[in-house]
């Protein structure tokens, strides 16, 4: 077996553990080397760039939350994961708010390879706090405690003293507000969704 093979081999059995023991490090790593990939099986479904990204994201959810279930003598990672993300695609071809948008556009965004990912993502030293820096004060402070201080939703509630429900719709605007500020950073956004459990 040649080095490389081996070594994608070993690759691909680091990252299959880390996710089961639901390691952030495995998150990072699944992200950089199979999110590429993983967007052309959406882009070729969805034909649109922005609804690809959303997509992308709901399959990066996807595998975290089911990575336990995923079984190594059942087939390759790879494998797995491309069902998911087609799987994901098709569902939102069939959603109504996607056939409703449909219509409404009058030119399609069909892309390629213009979406590029980051070699060395290191999550926390990524010029995420300067983005999160710019959002409003209360969104700030809830992505701050979530994120940057892995406190959980109810820990954050008591921490600041305002209801849980406030912190949930904070955390949905927040967001919101976050996708808009990284479009062009589209390889933080499900990694940060994923850790805090927006």
């Amino acid at each position: 077996m040649s080095n490389s093979i081996q070594e994608k081999k070993s690759r691909e059995q680091e990252i299959v553990s880390l996710l089961q023991l639901q390691d952030s490090k495995g998150l990072v790593l699944l992200y950089e080397h199979y999110s590429s990939a993983l967007y052309h099986i959406v882009i070729r479904i969805v034909r649109r760039e922005e609804v690809a990204q959303e997509v992308l994201q709901d399959v990066f959810v996807k595998i975290w939350s089911q990575s336990k279930s995923y079984d190594v003598g059942k087939g390759r990672l790879f494998t797995w994961m491309s069902r998911i993300a087609k799987n994901a695609a098709i569902d939102k071809t069939r959603s109504k708010n996607f056939k409703s948008t449909n219509k409404t556009d009058s030119i399609e965004n069909f892309v390629g390879d213009n979406i590029s990912f980051s070699n060395s993502i290191n999550v926390k030293d990524s010029g995420l706090r300067k983005v999160v820096g710019q959002l409003d004060g209360k969104y700030h402070e809830i992505i701050d405690y979530l994120y940057f201080k892995d406190f959980t939703q109810s820990e954050t509630s008591e921490a600041l003293g305002i209801p849980l429900g406030t912190v949930k719709s904070r955390s949905r605007l927040a967001l919101k507000a976050l996708r808009k500020l990284l479009q062009n950073e589209q390889f933080l956004l499900p990694i940060l969704v994923i850790l805090t459990g927006l």
